[in-house]
Order: C-alpha cells, then structure tokens, then sequence
C-alpha cells in the first residue's frame, strides 16, 4: 500500500510539472493584430481608414454628419468638436472616453450605432479607443 501511496504522488508531481506553464518554452500570449493600440494613428490605420473613411460613409465623398475620417484630417474633425447630429456632445473628449459621443455610437448607446449596417467593432478595439480618448486623445 505504501508503495501505491508513493507511485500515485510520484504520478501527481509528474502531471503537475508537465502541465505547468513555461513561459521560456511555451506559445506567446495571442495577439489580435487588427486591434488598435491606444494611440491615434494606430487606430487611424485600422479601424477609420479601412472601416470609416469609405465613400458615401465618412470619406472624401459623400461625407455623412459632416465627419471626415480620412488620415490627415480625422483628428481636428473628432477631438474637442462639436457633433453635428448630436450637438448636446463633442464627438471626443479627451480624457472622458464616457462622454465621448464616439464612444457611445460604436458601442451601440446611441443610435445608430456605427458602423453602420456593418459588423459592430469588437470590444477590444472599442477599449482600445476608448483608452486612447481616457489617455488625453493626443495626436500620436
């Protein structure tokens, strides 16, 4: 029996350490990269240029809520601005990511949420966006 005791610890100590984590040899953390960083050009890149600043949406033409997305002019008609549709609201403020009309259209709080008739952004990239305004909005 005591030589069943040990076997059975000796099995548990090697299941342990095989099942153990080791960062050194292990796969990396999962990574999404079409979540932005938190910094404007990066959200820039992946979500107003491929997403928003698309004809008839809020690019170069046609451009809906008189809001341009388009790279080299997105950030002076976001932060600080007013809203067109909603005037109660600036589409940024910086620092106050729960005031940010941005913020509520994407996540659905106001209607309508955008984008529009498309697939709603995942919540990593709305944290993403929403860290980035909570971070200042810097033109970065």
């Amino acid at each position: 029996m005591k030589k069943l005791c040990s076997f059975s610890l000796y099995l548990l100590l090697l299941a342990y350490w095989g099942c153990s984590k080791d960062t050194a040899t292990g796969p990396g953390p999962i990574t999404d990269n079409s979540v932005p960083n938190s910094q404007f050009s990066d959200i820039q890149k992946k979500v107003f240029t491929t997403t928003c600043a698309l004809s008839n949406c809020h690019g170069d033409s046609g451009t809906q809520a008189n809001l341009l997305l388009v790279e080299g002019k997105a950030y002076s008609n976001l932060v600080n601005v007013q809203s067109f549709l909603f005037p109660d609201f600036k589409r940024v403020l910086p620092d106050s990511s729960s005031k940010s009309l941005l913020i509520k259209i994407l996540k659905g709080e106001i209607s309508p949420r955008m984008p529009l008739n498309g697939n709603k952004l995942s919540d990593a990239t709305i944290d993403s966006i929403s860290k980035w305004i909570d971070n200042g909005a810097l033109n970065n």
